[in-house]
């Protein structure tokens, strides 16, 4: 097996989906054109060898890491250029991450860690940026005048270690990072090292890892800011006020604990804090064996991100809307937005929903949290056939506004998920599938991942039921308070029924019932499970069903019902025509 220390640059279009959806033989020529005109004579005239194409993107090997950044550079210059009197919705940009590393020779291929990284830091780019490593800046040292701006340690997928990350300043090109004081608007939180209650000093590095993996954990939530592991853990030691260190950090919250081991047993709790009134605003404490020390340190730091962020959500939630709507910012709208979202109103709250996002984005069209979510509001008015008879319209809105947030933010997991569930929609399954897959790259602690992977195995031909079922029972896992945890349960019916298309299955029936039973769930967890009482012969609770069904939704019929446009719905029709037609008895409508 050959190993080599090569230059790798990985380089991305970015708005691919969106470009060639509006455009798709425009976008072709105009990719072929600066492939042809910019990029591949300047691959050439450094020496540099492609090593693959993607589509929409490139990776190329250089033999020295000045020749790989002048040369990027120069064709980002290029590029700039070349798109100087196009309008922004046309013009073609790349991303481009630049690594140093050790890889693996496979024939005309490369393979390893150093390959990973380089893709890594084409995500972390700026639309038309570059973005190097630490072993890439090395060598630049005295070479290169270019301007670079460190980005400090940044947490990728499958590497273990952080990975230094410098951006290469370019001209006319933008980080796009919102005006401070636009941030400050969201919520900040600082985790102090928990406190060893143990006799045992060797527990200290128990207590410190939990805290350390808990803050690289929810620096992943990119709706919340994280004060840095160095700033908290000065304060080791220390008997402060949490209420001064709130001040001293400028932390809206702050997260405190403790770790305590007698024998093999280990218990941590763990609480947060309002950090201007010290309010205690959620507490908790795991009891656990000592089996295996690195599970339980795993498993430990999942279930305090568990509870700290969905009660920080509901918190700030609950905040903006005691405040008058004329003085909410941009945050706040959002909050309020995302609470109407998952109230159970599903009529005025969808509307007052769509109007606060709206809002939103008006008073901070930099924001891409409303993008995000005003993907799902078109996503779940597609899904449930509630586009005013403009399907195609609302698809190619929420597209807009999927693709809008992972431009704004693309290390922001809920656009991935929202561009994955419209792509869906669209009928594109395989680029659905890869902007899920980012989303895991990003965070695998999101549950809506779950949720959106569920509707991608829905809308497939002959779906795989037991993938399907376990990323249902996985998104429970990891939303165990969430409002929204009977959309886990609706689809886990789903996953179970098509599996032998057997409406009397108690599996089903039983993830029906206890989905319908959330006060936001939504008509059709109702009519599911009226669908399988029915079945089993129990038309007491089927009646119920009907008109539980019918208050949430009231122009719902069985006509709406089978023109869903869900590979399944065929198979529905054909096989329940005679539970369709004991539910039309029993009261809903027929169309």
């Amino acid at each position: 097996m050959e190993r080599r220390l090569v230059t790798i640059v990985a380089a991305d279009l970015v708005g691919y989906s969106r470009l060639i959806s509006d455009d798709e033989e425009g976008t072709l020529k105009r990719f072929r054109f600066v492939r042809e005109t910019i990029i591949d004579p300047e691959l050439k005239s450094a020496g540099a060898r492609v090593i693959k194409t993607m589509g929409d993107g490139l990776l190329v090997e250089f033999s020295s890491p000045v020749d790989a950044v002048r040369t990027s550079l120069a064709i980002q210059n290029a590029m700039v250029a070349q798109a100087a009197d196009q309008p922004e919705t046309r013009k073609l940009q790349f991303r481009i991450g630049i690594n140093l590393g050790d890889v693996i020779i496979d024939r005309d291929d490369i393979l390893g860690d150093g390959v990973n990284i380089a893709a890594r830091l084409e995500s972390l780019a700026p639309p038309g940026g570059i973005c190097i490593s630490r072993t890439v800046h090395d060598q630049l040292r005295g070479k290169m005048s270019q301007p670079m701006t460190p980005m400090g340690p940044q947490n990728v997928k499958n590497i273990p270690e952080p990975v230094q990350v410098w951006r290469v300043e370019i001209d006319g090109v933008s980080a796009t990072q919102a005006p401070a004081t636009k941030m400050t608007e969201r919520p900040s939180i600082a985790v102090l090292p928990f406190e060893n209650m143990s006799s045992d000093t060797e527990q200290e590095f128990l207590a410190d890892g939990i805290v350390e993996d808990v803050i690289t954990e929810l620096s992943r939530f990119r709706s919340i800011f994280v004060v840095a592991r160095n700033s908290t853990f000065a304060y080791k030691g220390t008997h402060k006020d949490v209420r001064e260190i709130a001040r001293e950090l400028g932390a809206r919250y702050v997260v405190e604990g403790s770790v305590r081991r007698a024998g093999d047993r280990l218990r941590v709790s763990a609480q947060l804090i309002e950090g201007g009134t010290g309010n205690h605003l959620w507490a908790e404490k795991w009891d656990r064996t000592m089996a295996d020390l690195f599970d339980v340190q795993d498993e430990l730091t999942r279930a305090i991100i568990f509870g700290i962020e969905p009660e920080l959500g509901a918190h700030e939630r609950a905040a903006a809307r005691r405040k008058p709507t004329e003085s909410l910012t941009a945050w706040e709208l959002y909050q309020r937005a995302h609470s109407e979202y998952v109230s159970n109103d599903e009529g005025q709250s969808y509307k007052d929903c769509f109007e606060y996002l709206t809002a939103a984005i008006k008073a901070d069209p930099e924001f891409a949290l409303p993008h995000a979510l005003m993907a799902r509001w078109y996503f779940f008015h597609t899904m449930t056939g509630q586009t005013n008879n403009d399907r195609e319209g609302f698809v190619r809105n929420g597209l807009f506004h999927a693709e809008t947030s992972v431009e704004l933010d693309n290390r922001l997991p809920l656009g991935f998920i929202g561009q994955g569930l419209m792509l869906t929609m669209a009928g594109r399954m395989r680029e659905a599938a890869e902007a899920l897959d980012k989303v895991e790259a990003l965070s695998l602690n999101e549950p809506l991942l779950y949720f959106a992977r569920s509707i991608w195995h829905q809308y497939q031909p002959d779906p795989d039921t037991y993938a399907w079922e376990q990323a249902c029972l996985t998104g429970l896992k990891l939303s165990p308070t969430d409002p929204q945890k009977w959309l886990h349960y609706v689809y886990l019916g789903m996953a179970r029924l098509l599996r032998d298309f057997d409406l009397t299955d108690r599996k089903a029936k039983e993830a029906f019932e206890t989905a319908s039973t959330f006060p936001g769930a939504q008509y059709h967890c109702s009519f599911l499970a009226a669908l399988t009482a029915v079945a089993s012969g129990d038309l007491e609770n089927a009646s119920r069903y009907v008109e539980q069904t019918l208050t949430k939704y009231p122009e719902f019929t069985l006509t709406k019902w089978q023109s869903l446009g869900t590979p399944q719905m065929e198979r529905f029709t054909r096989e329940t025509d005679a539970e369709h037609e004991a539910l039309v008895a029993l009261g809903l409508p027929r169309g």
